[in-house]
């Protein structure tokens, strides 16, 4: 079964829900790539060359590592946990630029940044030593070799099960405040980053299209 989608650059740290293709760039503008996902079974060897299942095994494990805050507790230091677990679905997703119509001929100065993935659904346990974070997740991985896979994930403030709470912002100032785990996994290893944006100020505001990010930690 394939599912057409499209998708934009990823940022790191401020990222989208869903950990989406990055997009190509024309002429110093970025654009979304096209991209299409497959389901594919957790052994099947991808025209990568290689399985969901081969990329699950090879990041899949429990990693601490040193987070330090940029909110919340600015400028502390506490231990992140991170437990990745078993393969839960598997996609092949085709990336490829958009049709860009009438060219100018800048194009060619900037080469796709649009390529194919293998998107791996696994269980993520994330916990802070702190007692800010200690969430039961289910993130999308995205790996373009079988060894290194990253991802977004959104999380559901409403839901959390630690003690984090916006600080950088005033939520009731934005119409939405989202706050988004970006993680780059490798065998034994993470590295990565958590950010937010405040989307919105009140209806009625001469700034409701406007949109502030920020930082909340580094790890």
């Amino acid at each position: 079964m394939s599912v057409g989608l499209s998708g934009c650059a990823d940022g790191v740290g401020q990222g989208p829900p869903d950990n989406r293709p990055q997009g190509g760039q024309i002429g110093g503008a970025y654009r979304g790539c096209d991209f299409e996902a497959e389901d594919i079974g957790a052994d099947d060897v991808s025209p990568l060359g290689f399985s969901a299942r081969d990329v699950a095994s090879a990041v899949s494990g429990e990693r601490s590592v040193p987070l330090l805050w940029r909110e919340w507790r600015e400028d502390q230091r506490t231990t992140a946990t991170f437990s990745v677990g078993e393969l839960v679905a598997a996609r092949l997703v085709r990336s490829t630029e958009p049709d860009p119509g009438e060219s100018s001929g800048s194009t060619d100065l900037y080469p796709s940044v649009c390529s194919d993935y293998v998107q791996v659904d696994v269980p993520l346990a994330f916990s802070t030593e702190d007692g800010a974070f200690d969430e039961s997740l289910v993130v999308k991985l995205r790996a373009r070799q079988p060894d290194v896979a990253d991802f977004v994930h959104s999380f559901d403030l409403a839901a959390l099960q630690g003690s984090y709470e916006v600080t950088k912002i005033n939520p009731a100032e934005f119409r939405e405040v989202s706050v988004h785990l970006y993680g780059k996994l490798s065998p034994g290893a993470i590295e990565g980053s958590i950010g937010g944006s405040g989307d919105g100020r009140p209806e009625g505001s001469v700034y409701s299209g406007y949109t502030e990010l920020f930082d909340v930690a580094e790890f």
